[in-house]
């Protein structure tokens, strides 16, 4: 053994740093992890997960360590050092000789500190160098430490992953439903994403109306960069052998060069109809092309070739998530492009798909959702199968920034199928992740990848737990607002069959496409403009031609020339006047006041000036509204004396105080009465009850659909967990030996998740009877309570029990660094008692010394 280590390192001495790396990361992928997976789960069961102290190894040699001290091991190559070492509870920092161990419940608090707080390891292990050394600890080199914490740390974040999906797909290979046609089922990928949106048998919430089987959104994020490394990061940081979210990058570079090939292909086609100035609807389409065009200047999003981040100082640009509507993450892409590219959002939908089966409709929420249809129908970039089955929306926030037509067709609470979905998940998702972007910034590749995976992991067991909690509080939150709505609609007094007849005529008037515009108009006004001023310099020069006939006595007829000369000068005159206003309505006006802006000297000359303007004009415009006013009053008396056509509205006197504190909402705005005639306006436009009634109508549809969407996502959620409970049932009894510690914790994970869940969803109608009940018996939910309220449940041991925990008194147990107290009846904390850990152990170290102190208030 001795030969073949002495090898081993004459080979490593000859190897650069980046090979070294590599090979040390292969040895841990390959060999270490799945050599470790074993004795770890082995070590949990004996440790209770880590809940106590194991007295001796699981070999017999082990021992309970109470400070820092060199440890000699022997090792070979069929039992590496990392194996021996995890046999006594430790984990080892490096594959092969390892120089450093550090103990599992450490590396389990730092694995659940860090998905809560910046994972900032380099700041840890100096705080742990400075609290060793005021302990009389002097390490042999500090700035290796860091090194080594990272390496174990890391390596054992992936060891507890491995082994978690090795459960998991151990319980589930036992599932009944693997016998079904996976082609009427989403993937069992989706299904572990999210069982509310994918689990349970979803043939049977199949309906007549137009709700959409599943709803998704998608956004994009530039905060979450990484910027270049010079020395190549991407080659020195190797893959992590775990699964990830994100879709490799090979599948995001084929969509790309698929988007630019049918660009290039259909651009000639293309080109030619942009050059018609006609208002239209294009092939699947809802909305005009003069809204679209709209929208898409006003997004930066809709703008790919707009810069968001470098790829100058950044190699990675971003993140683009896809999320279902529990805020749960399905698919992630890194993005490296400077620009919201439309290839990163079209393969999450592909992926997606590709997980469905072909009869599933999905509802698709993103800030620029009217462009991306826009796009796919344009140049065909997804299938008609995939098209058919797609409806697009915008997120609720980003909504109020599109035209006022994509609001009708797409807003979210206007749009058939998307209940009360807001689309806004991924927005929520950037503010969990915030807390990355500093570490993040200067990670390798794969490492960037992996820290967001595992961010990821936690938010998924979080929301997991609240399942319960979510589906109560939307259906609160969905039967307030339509029993709200119900109750407003009814003082309005108007049908709704009348309601949806006027908002479908609203929709259908409100997004024609605008008349058509000449695209030559603009140049036929410069030229009448030029043609204008050569008149005027034509009558300009007769005139010039008269007047000096005058003065040079070439006058024949006095009277003649006196009629031909005022003729020249009124048609000079005419002329003169159109070519002002001519230039006036397309701007030539602006210079003037650009000039006039110029020479002020500042806004306090610029206002003085205005005020001395109004106040030299003032009786004028006075006069101008008083004679407005006669007007009006001679127009209403002709209506009242039946003169005026049928129809006629009377327009709205001017007051003459306050003609220069005008609001935006004054009736001076107003043309009433001065364009055509409306004497049956829409309701919808019209009628302020008609308005009203709308708003509530559709408030009161998209609950419905929630309502039926939070029923069948009940009953899904109870048969996922009934097929759930039976696979770890089934494998219980069939599975080997030492795998049945791990069965049980996540049958008693699952206990737990339904003693959260069934109460909070137990008001909530199924949309269809379950094939099976839930599952847990009531023995199984007693051995669960007892686990939570019974010290002796759950630790095994020095323990110390004071009081009784079924009258509410005080409970109190200890052992080993466990101290749990005040904990009555319901499991809530007791007021006025305070629990306090004190670690005081002298020469002994920080654990064998522990001591737990209950103080409670008045004793």
């Amino acid at each position: 053994m001795n030969d073949i280590q002495l090898n081993e390192e004459v080979n490593l001495s000859s190897l650069g740093s980046s090979q070294k790396r590599h090979n040390q990361w292969r040895r841990w992928s390959e060999d270490i992890i799945p050599a470790l997976v074993k004795p770890y789960m082995e070590y949990l069961e004996v440790s209770r997960s880590l809940r106590v102290i194991v007295d001796a190894g699981v070999d017999g040699t082990g021992q309970c360590h109470n400070c820092l001290e060199e440890l000699e091991i022997t090792y070979c190559l069929c039992t590496p050092a990392p194996v021996q070492l995890m046999k006594r509870g430790l984990f080892a920092c490096s594959p092969v000789a390892p120089t450093l161990a550090v103990d599992l419940r450490l590396l389990e608090f730092m694995k659940t500190l860090f998905v809560r707080l910046t994972p900032n390891t380099t700041a840890w292990c100096e705080a742990l160098e400075c609290f060793l050394d005021a302990q009389g600890y002097q390490l042999q080199s500090k700035d290796n430490l860091r090194r080594r914490f990272s390496n174990a740390y890391h390596w054992y974040s992936v060891l507890t992953i491995y082994m978690e999906d090795h459960i998991t797909t151990l319980v589930h290979s036992f599932s009944p439903s693997s016998i079904q046609q996976e082609s009427t089922q989403p993937s069992n990928y989706l299904c572990a994403r999210c069982p509310l949106c994918f689990g349970g048998n979803l043939e049977r919430a199949k309906t007549d109306q137009d709700d959409l089987d599943c709803i998704v959104c998608l956004d994009a994020c530039f905060t979450q960069k990484r910027t270049n490394n010079p020395r190549n990061s991407a080659a020195c940081d190797p893959p992590n052998p775990t699964n990830t979210v994100f879709i490799p990058d090979s599948e995001v570079k084929v969509m790309e060069d698929f988007i630019e090939k049918q660009r290039s292909c259909s651009s000639n086609h293309h080109s030619l109809a942009q050059t018609q100035q006609e208002d239209r609807f294009e092939d699947g389409m809802r909305v005009p092309v003069s809204v679209l065009d709209g929208c898409g200047d006003s997004f930066h999003a809709a703008d790919e070739k707009r810069q968001k981040a470098s790829t100058r100082f950044f190699a990675d640009t971003g993140l683009m998530a896809l999320l279902c509507r529990h805020d749960r993450v399905l698919w992630l892409v890194n993005m490296t492009s400077a620009g919201e590219k439309q290839h990163y959002a079209l393969v999450l939908v592909k992926n997606l798909f590709e997980h469905l089966p072909s009869n599933m409709t999905v509802g698709l929420l993103y800030d620029i959702g009217c462009q991306l249809e826009r796009s796919c129908h344009k140049w065909k970039l997804l299938d008609d199968g995939i098209l058919s089955r797609l409806k697009f929306g915008i997120s609720v926030f980003h909504a109020y920034g599109h035209q006022w037509p994509c609001q009708i067709v797409y807003h979210p609470r206007k749009c058939v199928g998307f209940g009360l979905s807001d689309g806004e998940g991924c927005e929520r998702l950037w503010s969990s992740l915030k807390m990355l972007i500093p570490i993040l910034r200067v990670s390798g590749y794969h490492q960037r990848l992996f820290v967001l995976d595992n961010q990821i992991r936690h938010f998924d067991k979080k929301s997991f737990s609240l399942f319960g909690q979510w589906l109560d509080k939307k259906w609160s939150l969905c039967k307030r607002k339509k029993m709200m709505a119900w109750e407003a609609l009814c003082e309005l007094h108007v049908d709704m069959q009348t309601l949806r007849h006027e908002w479908a005529a609203q929709v259908e008037l409100q997004t024609r496409p605008l008349p058509r515009q000449s695209k030559n108009k603009g140049s036929q006004q410069l030229a009448y403009i030029l043609s204008l001023e050569k008149t005027v310099e034509d009558y300009q020069s007769h005139v010039d031609k008269l007047e000096n006939d005058l003065i040079n006595n070439h006058v024949h007829d006095i009277v003649d020339f006196n009629l031909q000369l005022a003729a020249a000068k009124g048609s000079l005159s005419k002329a003169s006047h159109a070519l002002r206003q001519k230039k006036s309505a397309l701007g030539f006006e602006l210079e003037r006041l650009e000039r006039s802006y110029r020479n002020s000297v500042n806004e306090s000359h610029i206002q003085s000036h205005v005020e001395s303007s109004l106040k030299r004009r003032e009786p004028a415009i006075l006069k101008l509204v008083s004679t407005y006013n006669n007007l009006c009053g001679e127009l209403q008396s002709m209506i009242r004396l039946h003169k005026a056509p049928p129809g006629a509205i009377p327009p709205t006197p001017i007051p003459s105080k306050g003609i220069f504190q005008l609001d935006v909402d004054s009736d001076i705005w107003q043309d009433v009465g001065l364009g055509e005639c409306h004497p049956d306006p829409p309701w919808w436009l019209a009628d302020e009850s008609v308005r009203k009634g709308i708003k509530l109508m559709l408030e009161i549809d998209r609950c419905n659909e929630e309502e039926r969407r939070l029923s069948r996502e009940r009953s899904v959620l109870q048969e996922w967990f009934s097929v759930e409970w039976l696979s770890v049932q089934t494998a219980l009894e069939e599975a080997d030996k030492h795998y049945k510690y791990h069965l049980k914790k996540y049958r008693e994970n699952l206990v737990a998740a339904y003693v959260k869940w069934e109460a909070r969803v137990r008001h909530i109608p199924c949309a269809w009877l379950p094939s099976r009940p839930w599952g847990p018996t009531g023995e199984d939910i007693a051995n669960h309570l007892a686990t939570l309220y019974d010290p002796s449940c759950c630790h095994t041991g020095n323990t110390s029990t004071v009081g009784d925990c079924s009258d509410g008194g005080m409970c109190q147990y200890s052992g080993g660094d466990v101290l749990v107290s005040g904990v009555g009846e319901g499991g809530r904390t007791m007021e006025g008692d305070v629990s306090v850990l004190i670690w005081s152990g002298g020469d002994h170290g920080p654990i064998e010394g522990a001591h737990c102190v209950s103080i409670q208030s008045g004793g």
